[in-house]
């Protein structure tokens, strides 16, 4: 077998001296009489364990499928070289991207290390991802071969008899974790790994408690966690495959940034108003200033309300309406555009309000020209017998036939907040 690759190896050096690219064809035994298809048409600095984790990784600038048509010049990114001392036959035991997965079908899995004995020795293939049922393999055999594209028992080293001297190993690719994220507090965020079969996953926070706290499950590919208070915490995940194969571990910061969203307003009367949640304004032009402290940038988002306005970084400027609201989440945000923290702001103006009829023997309505819902409370004055209604749109009517004759208080409120006390004469 030895001299077979050695006859091989001298053979491939004429080729390459005749100044065919990578050898031809014939050579690598490439056909569909073989299985097997070129996509690239040069060699490359990267042997078959570089390819595989440039392919898996992002490393590629071409990436290759069994589907091409006409093949392309295919480079890796300079930590898969082989002249740069790239992977090599550990890498995917080694590194916490991948993990060894046992009982799997060729469908599920991504990466496969095979060892031929002491020639040629260790080799890795890929599964083509663009392929499941029926899933073809991509190879690489040194870096005097072209990108092959190929059944799973059809490499170029089974094709010329060589043995296997260990069984396969099947390795889903996971992916890493980013460094570290930004959750504002009291918001949650979805810390995702890729979610693949064999593989378990295990969540946990390393670090003061308080900060950070699950509002998932802690062992699926992906955990939701919720912002509690300001500070920074690890997010550590265990990732385990085969039976009997070390696990992985990958972890995450986690910051909870002490940042809240605060400003003034201006509204036709000549002073500042501090911005609340909650904002009654009045009619004519309104300017929002938010404080600029450890912030890069806003992004002013309206989910109610059609009124037009204008918003830039810091500031927001509209012109309010008689009975109308507009309210904006507001997105405080850092110079990597990571948000920091959230606001909901709301402006109204309740235009005039009108009980009527006044008195009344069976129905009430609430006059006026805001748009939003009422909360109206109806109390009795002698009996201090109490009836609510919620949720009340403007000019909707409500019955009162069901209250006894005599003298009650009306209050009106919007958000918490009482915008009409009135007197009501019940007749009948």
């Amino acid at each position: 077998m030895r001299s077979f690759f050695l006859i091989c190896f001298s053979l491939l050096l004429v080729i390459q001296a005749n100044g065919q690219t990578c050898g031809d064809n014939g050579f690598w035994k490439i056909g569909s009489q073989y299985g097997t298809k070129r996509l690239s048409t040069n060699c490359g600095d990267f042997n078959c364990h570089g390819f595989a984790a440039a392919y898996m990784e992002g490393g590629l600038n071409s990436v290759p499928n069994w589907g091409i048509s006409n093949p392309g010049s295919i480079t890796v990114a300079s930590q898969y070289t082989h002249s740069g001392g790239g992977p090599d036959q550990n890498y995917f035991k080694n590194s916490n991207q991948y993990i060894q997965v046992c009982d799997q079908s060729l469908s599920n899995v991504d990466v496969i290390t095979q060892v031929f004995g002491a020639d040629p020795g260790p080799h890795s293939l890929v599964r083509d991802r663009t392929t499941t049922f029926n899933p073809k393999f991509i190879s690489k055999y040194g870096t005097g071969s072209p990108v092959v594209g190929h059944e799973f028992d059809s490499t170029w080293y089974e094709l010329n008899y060589a043995t296997k001297s260990e069984p396969d190993k099947y390795y889903a690719f996971i992916g890493k974790l980013a460094p570290s994220a930004v959750i504002p507090k009291d918001q949650t965020k979805t810390i995702s790994l890729p979610s693949k079969s064999g593989v378990s996953y295990q969540w946990s926070i390393i670090g003061s408690t308080g900060i950070v706290s699950f509002t998932s499950a802690t062992n699926g590919a992906s955990v939701t966690v919720r912002g509690d208070s300001y500070g920074n915490v690890t997010l550590k995940v265990i990732l385990t495959g085969c039976s009997g194969v070390s696990s992985k571990t990958q972890t995450i910061t986690l910051s909870v940034p002490n940042i809240t969203i605060s400003g003034n307003y201006t509204t036709s009367t000549p002073s500042n108003h501090v911005l609340g949640n909650g904002n009654q304004v009045p009619t004519g032009n309104v300017s929002t200033y938010l404080s600029m402290s450890g912030v890069n940038n806003f992004v002013w988002e309206r989910y109610q309300g059609n009124l037009t306005y204008w918003a830039h970084t810091n500031q927001m400027h509209f012109t309010m309406q008689a009975g109308n609201i507009l309210t904006f989440r507001i997105y405080a945000r850092n110079a990597s555009n990571d948000t920091l923290a959230i606001r909901n702001v709301t402006y109204y103006n309740f235009g005039n309000i009108l009980l009527y009829p006044n008195p009344s023997n069976s129905a009430l309505s609430i006059k006026t020209e805001y748009q939003g819902a009422l909360d109206v409370e109806i109390i009795s004055l002698s009996t201090e017998r109490k009836k609510s209604f919620a949720q009340i749109s403007g000019n909707e009517i409500m019955d009162i036939t069901d209250l006894p004759k005599g003298e009650y208080l009306v209050i009106v409120r919007v958000k918490g907040e009482s915008v009409l006390e009135s007197r009501l004469v019940k007749n009948e």
